[in-house]
């Protein structure tokens, strides 16, 4: 049987565009090391803060440092995992009245977004649920145990997991015991679970969709990891999530 293409949803492998990948030869080594793991689909989720730039030249930026990286590619003649480009959105006050498509998955409506390192307020809630039920984009929040430090997060959190939208976990929380449990049950909140590497780099936080993925298949089962590849599936693909 043939193996399972895996997806990486979350991944910062584009050369030069943000705190990720430092260079091209950084990039190939990223995407050799994510094969390896039997991933074949890549999005490219560069960092997106709108008080630095504007949509616009954010994707002059993503496309420049997408053809270097292409170009690299075809000369190395590897036969190295599909790059989908993407963009890691931090949220903005009134970002349901702007055009976020050019920022989402490319072909989707996946919009991956990242919430405030603060307590979140109401109004910022309000405008994730716009985003998915009025605006119809498939919002997934990313890295969500990461803002689990207070418990008037974790209620907001909890208040948007009833909605349409996924919740990415990353790969290393659920590698680290520290973080282990609340990944895991984050994973088992959400409506649409999936799992990023959010890698950066090769070192300290290096492409580790496998140790992850072991770990859910030893703590929920072969059965909920497939369901999470079937949701990662998904994510790349031109769908409307049920709502």
């Amino acid at each position: 049987m043939q193996d399972k293409i895996l997806v990486d949803v979350h991944c910062h492998v584009l050369p030069e565009m943000d705190d990720g990948s430092e260079a091209v030869d950084v990039s190939l080594a990223i995407l050799r090391q994510e094969k390896e793991q039997g991933v074949g689909v890549i999005c490219a989720t560069s960092h997106y803060y709108a008080r630095q730039n504007s949509i616009p030249d954010f994707c002059a930026r993503r496309a420049e440092a997408l053809e270097r990286l292409t170009a690299a590619i075809a000369e190395s003649k590897e036969p190295l995992p599909q790059i989908l480009p993407a963009a890691e959105v931090a949220y903005f006050p009134h970002m349901e009245e702007q055009d976020l498509a050019p920022l989402c998955i490319r072909g989707t409506r996946t919009l991956m977004l990242e919430m405030p390192f603060t307590d979140w307020t109401d109004l910022q809630v309000e405008t994730v649920t716009s985003l998915a039920l009025d605006h119809h984009y498939n919002v997934v929040l990313v890295h969500p145990e990461r803002f689990c430090f207070s418990g008037s997060n974790r209620s907001q959190l909890r208040r948007l997991a009833q909605l349409p939208i996924g919740l990415q976990v990353n790969a290393g929380s659920l590698i680290r015991w520290q973080t282990r449990r609340l990944a895991l049950d984050l994973l088992q909140l959400a409506q649409m679970p999936l799992l990023g590497s959010d890698c950066h780099n090769l070192t300290s936080r290096p492409p580790n969709l496998k140790g992850g993925r072991a770990v859910i298949r030893r703590k929920l089962g072969e059965d909920f990891l497939n369901q999470m590849d079937e949701n990662a599936a998904l994510a790349v693909q031109r769908w409307e999530w049920s709502r």
